[in-house]
């Protein structure tokens, strides 16, 4: 004889999420009062809870989230019949990949779906008033998304400085949030490779340089200091600490920062629901003039921008790229790079995206050839 459904054996995976955004809104849920009342609910329920899936610091529009992933992943085992949240925005705040796993893909892989606080339990039937709040819920992280820009671009009107670590060559100011203080520890690899551009070198010669002294990349200070990118650099061969890129380089003596100036703006997700970044004119940059001290002067600085822009969009043989500068890349916004590709017995000129091998945060390779275009 069929048992009834309410006899099955739930095992739970409560899953928890606190994005930054919330946190600046004042909103309450910590991670810690959000294990409690998942916690207390499961025990007074009888439900057998398998496992703690928690994200904090992630955004309830992006649902690739790591433990929300990992969650997916043990549904799709056959390790997890039930999960139970606060509320729906605790699961997402897009709506339409909200109802995605409420409403088709939880079931359909005989999940049951709990949310305490919106009164939604998937054992009584499909909820008339989730898809609702599914919606409020994107309205709200759509508002937090503009409260948070409109503050932003405030910080950047200033120009105050409120990236998630200083540029090389600075640190942080402990005593004044958004000011950027000479890092006495760093500031020469930033010298050094002023020095090597005013006196002719190339990007390339300078990485190579870089690599062969053995200087520190910022992604390795980083790391050094304050344990970031642990998963690049943590049991990685000596040399990673010394992987300049050309990118890397070029992206050094064409910054501001070193003049004393600050540059905000350059690039923006495409949504609040798209993290992907893309790059923006320059019109919509903000420009802040003397905000902090600078380590190189505005005389070698210019220097250097005379020597690259000498360099740039010509070839060996001397002729301009009629292309250069007009053509982006779908993906990010970045220019596409001219290049040629001599290995074969037909030589043929291609444009590539030049964000390319800009280690952490690069685009991929993809290209059109110089005869299509």
């Amino acid at each position: 004889m069929k048992q009834p459904y309410n006899t099955t054996i739930y095992n739970t995976a409560l899953y928890l999420r606190l994005s930054r955004d919330d946190e600046l809104q004042g909103e309450s849920g910590s991670i810690q009062t959000q294990r409690m009342m998942l916690r207390q609910y499961a025990a007074e329920h009888g439900l057998t809870v398998v496992d703690e899936y928690i994200d904090d610091g992630w955004s309830g529009t992006n649902f690739e989230r790591p433990s929300f992933q990992r969650m997916i992943d043990d549904i799709e085992d056959g390790k997890i019949n039930c999960v139970v949240t606060k509320d729906l925005s605790r699961l997402g705040r897009n709506y339409i990949l909200t109802g995605q796993y409420t409403e088709i893909y939880f079931p359909s892989k005989g999940v049951r779906y709990i949310a305490i606080n919106d009164n939604v339990d998937t054992i009584n039937g499909e909820s008339e008033l989730a898809p609702f709040l599914n919606i409020l819920n994107e309205m709200h992280a759509r508002q937090t998304s503009k409260k948070v820009k409109a503050a932003m671009h405030t910080r950047f009107a200033n120009g105050a400085h409120y990236g998630a670590y200083a540029p090389l060559g600075y640190v942080k100011d402990p005593d004044k949030k958004g000011h950027l203080l000479i890092d006495p520890e760093t500031r020469w690899i930033v010298e050094k490779i002023f020095d090597l551009a005013v006196h002719g070198r190339g990007a390339a010669s300078i990485t190579r340089i870089l690599v062969e002294e053995k200087v520190p990349t910022p992604g390795w200070l980083n790391y050094e200091r304050y344990g970031t990118f642990a998963n690049i650099y943590a049991g990685a061969p000596a040399e990673k600490a010394y992987a300049w890129t050309i990118a890397q380089v070029k992206s050094i003596l064409k910054e501001e920062t070193y003049i004393g100036h600050s540059i905000h703006n350059k690039q923006s997700n495409i949504s609040f629901k798209n993290k992907k970044k893309v790059r923006k004119p320059q019109e919509e940059w903000y420009r802040v003039e003397n905000t902090h001290e600078a380590i190189i002067s505005e005389e070698v600085f210019q220097k250097v921008q005379e020597l690259i822009a000498s360099r740039r969009r010509k070839r060996r043989n001397g002729t301009t790229q009629i292309f250069a500068g007009l053509i982006k890349c779908a993906d990010c916004g970045w220019s596409l790079a001219y290049g040629e590709n001599k290995q074969n017995k037909n030589p043929y000129g291609y444009y590539h995206c030049s964000k390319h091998g800009q280690g952490l945060r690069q685009c991929s390779m993809h290209y059109i050839r110089y005869d299509v275009l």
